[in-house]
């Protein structure tokens, strides 16, 4: 069953089951709290966890310095993303601010996580794209396959034609995302 919610404070949602989210995480004020390998490994580890213990499954994704992008695929009960995501903040957080100097006194890590439901073959692609070069949009690389925190890393050494099709068949830069992080 499909099920819109609407929050005073947060963006809304909609849920429906078996479909692909587009999702958007950031840390409170932009702070640049992942900003070592362990921080963005461990984020990497809640986030996995946190889909797999409820079945969904974890398509694609990339860890920045203060936000990530995943594309994830929902079961019958997509109305479990905020708790997953909550799962995912709260762990992370509890991380964050006991193993970064800069986060042990700030109160907030997390600020807030948007989602997008794919209904489409093009808006997903598009995405996907959006993800892989993400930390090239941001100046960390300038080739997506050289950044370490993301699946495209991995995917690149497997699928290198099948992803520069994609990159050429659903170019993400017409993507209305803010992401100015």
């Amino acid at each position: 069953m499909t099920i819109f919610k609407k929050y005073d404070h947060n963006p809304p949602h909609l849920f429906v089951p078996n479909s692909k989210y587009f999702i958007t995480g950031c840390t409170y004020n932009k702070i640049h709290l992942l900003i070592n390998n362990t921080s963005k490994m461990k984020l990497f580890e809640s986030i996995r966890k946190g889909f797999s213990s409820k079945k969904w499954i974890l398509e694609d994704w990339v860890i920045l310095n203060n936000h990530y992008h995943l594309m994830v695929n929902a079961t019958e009960k997509a109305e479990q993303l905020p708790d997953i995501i909550k799962e995912i903040h709260k762990f992370s957080a509890l991380w964050i601010k006991k193993n970064i100097n800069n986060a042990k006194d700030i109160d907030k890590i997390w600020y807030n996580y948007w989602d997008t439901c794919i209904t489409y073959e093009k808006s997903y692609f598009a995405r996907i794209n959006y993800i892989w070069f993400n930390p090239v949009k941001h100046g960390y690389v300038d080739s997506p396959e050289k950044w370490r925190y993301g699946s495209f890393f991995e995917r690149y050494k497997k699928e290198k034609e099948y992803l520069e099709r994609i990159n050429k068949n659903y170019p993400c830069d017409k993507v209305n995302i803010d992401d100015e992080f």
